[in-house]
């Protein structure tokens, strides 16, 4: 098995908290994204409720404020 670079964005539903972005290295992306979403969507409670969706790397370097590499 081989691994593979993730990222994965944490949306609060009701919209009072911002987007989180986020880099994580899994061997198997569905198992991971399955615990993710049974973690943050179905056993959160109340504000801690967050819709996690599959995110690019331009996204999460945005988010984290890389400098664009110029040659």
């Amino acid at each position: 098995m081989k691994s593979q670079d993730l990222y994965i964005r944490l949306v609060d539903p009701i919209g009072k908290h911002a987007s989180i972005i986020s880099y994580h290295r899994v061997w198997d992306r569905q198992r991971f994204l399955e615990a993710q979403r049974d973690t943050h969507e179905r056993k959160a409670k109340g504000n801690d409720v967050r819709h996690v969706e599959v995110a690019t790397e331009a996204d999460y370097r945005k988010f984290m404020c890389y400098k664009e590499q110029t040659a």
